[in-house]
């Protein structure tokens, strides 16, 4: 069942338009922080601690200067908005590769930062599709793509995975600042906030809306990702996604006796090159405090990638140049 707290988390202000514009004071500090050569994390918490204040927030220039819900308890709306950028590695990717006209698929959005920034990267010409179950947080992502009028954007209320059914999903703790930690179970009993959600196979709601190709295909959803990938297998056989940046969950996969071997198994099998972007602590920071570098600063081997504890992943189909010798 969905908490009292999880509940009343988009129910004031749950409306995008009844959110007022950021207050003067976070533009100023976010002008400030944005800025910050060092400790800019440890300040940004400073400002936000204990705060549960809510407002149009807006992206940088780079990320499309979109407007998006911003809640301070929300750990990623936080650090976009007061520093600049948030998973700066995946989006550097995403900036390089999208391009106008192109397709951008995005599973488990979340409120929608890449949704927002591969719209921005392909324009009006090209399709964004976002897919999030979590019904609140879909709520969100709906708003948020309203909001700026993003009419290439088609936003679904469903989950991923290996079948068009319904799915179990454990919610995030909505009291903490992490809200992208919402996954599929195979059993709900073990978990205290549970909600029963819609699945599709991705390849039959790609079929339905006639998207074809898919260029970059981005994969978070805590632990499902061999859900993810059984609904894709015609798509991976014929070469249907060019690009996709996937981020592994080896604790959560393991809860459902999966492993990540076979998760990547599966694209070895179909003859997508596998890499790795360095989110080492060293990789991370240098992201964080230069996330307007081109992705190839943190590209390295795909094995090296994997001893870390949550590896992110990019693939390329074979009929994609690889990255040469990495």
């Amino acid at each position: 069942m969905i908490t009292e707290s999880e509940k009343s988390m988009c129910a004031t202000g749950a409306h995008y338009d009844d959110l007022k514009p950021a207050p003067l004071w976070a533009n100023v500090v976010a002008s400030v922080t944005r800025r910050l050569p060092r400790g800019k994390s440890r300040v940004i918490d400073w400002v936000c601690r204990r705060s549960s204040e809510r407002f149009v927030g807006k992206m940088c220039g780079q990320l499309g200067g979109y407007e998006f819900d911003c809640s301070l308890r929300n750990r990623m709306a936080r650090e976009v908005f007061f520093g600049g950028c948030a998973a700066a590695q995946e989006i550097a990717f995403a900036r390089a590769v999208l391009q106008p006209g192109m397709n951008f698929v995005d599973v488990g959005a979340n409120w929608g930062l890449f949704t927002l920034v591969a719209a921005h990267r392909v324009g009006t010409a090209g399709s964004v599709v976002a897919l999030e179950p979590h019904p609140q947080i879909f709520a969100m992502l709906k708003s948020n793509v309203r909001r700026n009028n993003l009419q290439q954007v088609r936003v679904f209320d469903v989950a991923a995975a290996d079948r068009n059914s319904h799915r179990i999903l454990a919610a995030h703790d909505a009291a903490g600042d992490n809200w992208g930690t919402s996954r599929l179970v195979e059993d709900g009993s073990a978990a205290q906030n549970t909600l029963t959600v819609r699945s599709r196979r991705l390849e039959s709601l790609l079929d339905e809306i006639g998207l074809d190709k898919v260029d970059l295909l981005k994969i978070d959803v805590e632990g499902a990702e061999d859900m993810v990938l059984a609904g894709m297998e015609a798509g991976l056989k014929a070469k249907r996604y060019s690009r996709i940046l996937l981020e592994l969950h080896p604790l959560a996969l393991a809860e459902r006796g999966r492993d990540v071997r076979d998760v990547i198994g599966v694209l070895m099998t179909e003859g997508y090159k596998g890499y790795a972007l360095d989110h080492s602590q060293a990789g991370v920071r240098k992201a964080y405090y230069s996330p307007w570098l081109h992705f190839f600063e943190f590209v390295r081997a795909l094995e090296q990638g994997l001893k870390e504890p949550l590896p992110h992943t990019i693939w390329l189909s074979p009929d994609q140049p690889g990255f040469g010798r990495i």
